[in-house]
């Protein structure tokens, strides 16, 4: 963690939208806790916060792209290869494809905020051929907020930029949860309503 975060400091812009893109992509990187350091760097005047934020969407929402790419070319197997030489456990990766089935393209939205699921949302969205437009509004929308709130988190808490981490297990993960099913619901609830609502109409 240390070499990766002296690396950043090192090669500024080019290292965190390489180390982001293979984080995102699945390698063991901690990406909220990098994405938290940046903050940290436009806290003390090293980094532009357009910028950062900029070059973080940008790394982000290559690695789940090229994800995204690769589960709809490669599908299953890839899935398979995948988890056994990056060490996922199978209960993870099982984890992750119910939480997709379940929420769907909210969980590309949700996926950045859970460790262990933002690796494998994108993969699932390209396995199932889901259309790329409704996977780019959701996944780089979602890329866009886990940005804007670690970055934050990082910049306003300054010199304790490190406890990122225990907020993030604490509150921040708990609360897209809440707000994912909520939307799930909200959404769902629409949809129904607005097909009774025509049916009545035709009736």
């Amino acid at each position: 963690m240390h070499a990766l975060l002296l690396t950043i400091t090192k090669y500024s812009y080019l290292g965190i939208f390489v180390a982001l893109g293979l984080g995102i992509l699945g390698l063991p990187f901690p990406d909220e806790t990098l994405i938290a350091f940046v903050g940290f760097l436009v806290y003390e005047g090293k980094l532009s916060y357009l910028y950062a934020f900029a070059v973080c969407f940008v790394g982000s929402a290559s690695g789940v792209t090229l994800g995204y790419i690769l589960g709809r070319t490669l599908g299953n197997r890839l899935i398979k290869r995948y988890s056994a030489k990056l060490n996922v456990s199978p209960d993870r990766i099982q984890d992750a494809r119910k939480f997709y089935v379940r929420y769907g393209k909210f969980a590309l939205f949700a996926g950045y905020f859970i460790p262990g699921v933002r690796h494998l949302t994108a993969i699932f969205a390209g396995s199932s051929i889901m259309p790329y437009p409704v996977f780019a509004t959701f996944a780089y929308s979602g890329a866009a907020l886990w940005t804007i709130v670690f970055m934050n988190l990082g910049f306003f808490l300054g010199e304790k930029w490190h406890r990122v981490s225990a907020y993030s297990n604490r509150y921040i993960i708990p609360f897209v949860l809440v707000v994912t099913v909520f939307l799930v619901i909200a959404f769902y609830w629409k949809a129904t309503g607005g097909n009774e609502n025509e049916h009545d109409r035709q009736k």
